[in-house]
């Protein structure tokens, strides 16, 4: 029977259970003993080492700390293999050199990736809530990976202000891929740049081909090592530019190894010959011990695993030495072959597992056995495509039929998260809400956080956009201006319920990690920060724009976090000098300025390292799947308060001084007096989303409050522009403002 027969030989639904392992395993059976003479198994050893690896190390670090590299050893492992594919090749002419390499890549990566990214991104929307904020950046990567790029992709959220934690991102690993997908692009042309691609590689191309790659790879290890000393370790992570000298690395062993122009053996002669297989296997020990006891230098870690791997790659020879024998052992070589499946399937099933059962000593088996039935079929899928059916289109035009099957899958995965999204989650679903999100918006308005918070490094913003930040659905009626750092981005459902159940415009104005009104100098010099250092600029443009933008009768209202005292006298005095000067500028429009008071400030524990909504209970979340994290953390309220005495007593004297000045205390509201403790959640709602910020849920329990604290201005006001409703004020650690 042909190798095609087997491979399409149909399954039946009704075979006994053996049948079922037979269908899985076929592929193994099929292709591991066919292999040709430059076959070397130790490399699809050191590919099951790197997989179990990074298994390792994204189930629970402590078992691999440094597993995570296994990574480094694929892309090592890479540059050495493609770089044999394309120069054992008898290319006629470049042409041919270029589509049989991506013809051949296409037909080994592309059918397994685009299957996983269409059942994962399906899964996910079934288990996963439209409305998280990690939702759409998700599925955008799924994208994004089908295209090659998610790795620049995953580079620019990481920027993000309110970035999502990639934890929870089924495709995150992409990255990786991504990053082998462009030097796909850039290699092969290399190589011709050097010669190759009219017939055989003679030593001349050879010599050419490895002193430019040394060249590239010194540039390619300087920018990795710039950014890595730089803290822009996210650069030296994602960056193809950053990585390529661990690709490049591979290459030269390549070159080194075939040096001689031989088929299985180095072309040299080594000052340690008669010991290379006792050498090869301490560099097998020393590798394993670097990804689990690793050194105590992150980036020294990350240059010797990939130099140990480059090295092992020319001293390993198959069958002579206890290294090779072990790396070529039947079942280390079969986790090899089905490792790039294995690599492709286990992210998004810990992934999964996060967001239902939880990953835990009660369900790691069937993590386990899921990951490799996963990747069995996988490597089933990748193995009939690679080989099945020698008239099917992708065999035929490979070069047409992947990337048209890759713009089907994207645009599923598009449509998922566009005209489907929502239709495939089973779970509790409500639109309305949104208290777990950092992502926000005002109904109706376009009033959102993609439009009216910025990074801390974001450029000054046009004054149109502060347009886009003000909506003004009651005409000429009063607006309330909600300014400040992420503080006042999370009073965003306050200003929804404002606007919508009052006679008032609302806008609202932020830039993350600037408190407000600007002074300095803040706790341990942080203005100073090159991340700061727009902070002031931004502060004297919201102020103009207030100058110009105030009408009589509207109210400005700056939350910060200011909590504790302050560092210095110097910067109680600016902040103290600040307050007045902007109360002043607003006074003169006649006009009120509104201070929040700090609130309760909770501790580190308050901060979930996950999405908030994996506290909810769903019917695929069981109760015991819970983190112990999702419990409420209490802080005594009478401590609370004499933390914050000094603020307190700040603004009470400045609410005396200014007439134009209020100061809002919210900590009763979501800390009612006649308790000993205050807590993270109230009512049975999760009312801040960290040791410091409001939730949506949070901001919605002010409403009263504020809403009476404003009739009481507009009672006081000369400017009162519509009836005044009585509503009580909860009591506040402030003392009342005296009537004036």
């Amino acid at each position: 029977m042909t190798r095609q027969k087997q491979l399409g030989r149909p399954f039946s639904a009704t075979a006994l259970p053996g049948a079922a392992s037979d269908f899985l395993l076929e592929p193994l059976r099929i292709y591991s003993p066919q292999r040709g003479r430059a076959y070397r198994p130790e490399i699809d050893g050191l590919r099951a080492l790197a997989v179990l690896a990074v298994i390792a190390n994204h189930l629970d670090q402590s078992i691999a700390r440094e597993g995570f590299l296994g990574v480094d050893i694929f892309f090592v492992v890479s540059g050495y293999v493609v770089t044999s594919s394309l120069l054992a090749r008898q290319a006629t002419s470049p042409l041919s050199l270029l589509k049989g390499f991506y013809a051949r890549r296409f037909k080994r990566l592309l059918p397994a990736l685009i299957a996983m990214v269409v059942l994962v991104a399906l899964l996910f929307c079934f288990f996963v809530s439209p409305g998280e904020d990690l939702f759409h950046p998700a599925m955008r990567t799924g994208v994004a990976s089908l295209a090659g790029v998610s790795n620049l992709y995953l580079l620019r959220q990481g920027a993000n202000y309110f970035s999502v934690d990639n934890s929870f991102n089924p495709f995150m690993h992409t990255w990786s891929l991504g990053v082998e997908e462009q030097f796909y692009v850039f290699w092969p042309l290399l190589l011709l740049v050097c010669g190759f691609g009219r017939g055989g590689a003679d030593r001349v191309q050879r010599r050419r081909l490895a002193l430019i790659t040394l060249l590239l790879l010194v540039a390619s290890l300087a920018f990795y090592l710039r950014f890595s000393l730089n803290a822009q370790a996210d650069q030296a992570f994602y960056l193809m530019p950053s990585r390529f000298w661990q690709l490049a690395i591979g290459c030269l062993a390549y070159l080194l190894h075939r040096g001689g122009g031989g088929v299985r053996d180095v072309g040299i002669r080594f000052p340690f010959e008669n010991h290379r297989s006792e050498i090869a296997t301490g560099l097998v020990v020393a590798l394993v011990v670097l990804l689990v006891l690793p050194l105590p230098l992150p980036l020294l870690n990350g240059l010797l695993v990939t130099c140990l791997t480059a090295t092992l790659l020319v001293l390993l020879q198959p069958g002579r030495g206890l290294a090779a024998s072990l790396l070529s052992h039947r079942w280390i070589v079969t986790t090899g072959l089905i490792s790039y499946s294995l690599y492709l399937w286990h992210w998004p099933i810990i992934v999964l597992a996060r967001w239902t059962i939880g990953v835990n000593r009660l369900t790691i088996l069937p993590i386990l056995a899921a990951m490799f039935v996963a990747a069995l079929l996988s490597y089933r899928l990748e193995t009939l495509f690679r080989y099945g059916q020698a008239n099917a289109p992708w065999q035929s035009k490979p070069l047409l039929f992947f990337p048209t099957l890759s713009l089907v899958a994207a645009g599923t995965v598009v449509g998922l998260q566009g005209p489907m999204k929502g239709s495939l989650f089973g779970g509790r679903y409500q639109a309305e809400t949104a208290e777990t999100s950092s992502n926000k918006k005002i109904d109706g308005t376009t009033i959102s956080t993609a439009n009216c918070f910025l990074e801390p490094t974001a450029p000054l913003p046009p004054d149109s956009q502060s347009e886009r930040c003000r909506a003004k659905p009651h005409g000429d009626r009063p607006t309330v201006y909600f300014e400040g750092d992420s503080h006042a981005h999370a009073l965003m459902a306050l200003a929804h319920e404002i606007l919508q159940k009052d006679s008032y415009n609302v806008s609202l104005f932020a830039r993350g990690g600037c408190l407000a009104p600007y002074f300095s100098p803040w706790a341990g010099g942080r203005q100073n920060e090159e991340k700061y250092r727009l902070c002031k600029p931004h502060a004297g443009a919201r102020t103009s724009h207030l100058r110009s933008a105030l009408m009589p009768g509207d109210h400005v209202v700056i939350v910060s976090f200011i909590h504790g005292p302050f560092e210095s006298a110097a910067s109680g005095l600016s902040y103290r000098e600040s307050v007045l000067e902007l109360a002043r500028d607003v006074q003169n429009k006649g006009a009120n300025l509104i201070i929040f008071a700090p609130l309760p400030l909770f501790p580190d524990a308050a901060q979930i390292p996950f999405p908030l909504s994996l506290c909810r209970v769903e019917w695929f979340r069981p109760a015991w799947a819970l983190s112990s994290a999702c419990d409420p953390v209490r802080v005594n309220r009478e401590r609370e308060i004499n933390s914050t005495k000094s603020v307190r007593e700040l603004l009470n004297a400045l609410n005396r001084q200014a007439p134009s000045l209020h100061v809002f205390d919210p900590f009763p509201s979501v800390c009612p007096g006649g308790q000993e403790f205050c807590s993270t959640h109230l009512g049975g709602q999760r009312i801040f989303l960290d040791s410091n910020h409001l939730s949506d849920a949070g901001a919605l329990r002010l409403y009263p409050s504020f809403r009476a604290f404003l009739e009481r201005i507009e009672a006081e006001s000369p400017h009162r522009s519509f009836p005044i409703r009585s509503t009580p004020i909860p009591s506040s650690p402030f003392p009342s403002k005296p009537s004036r």
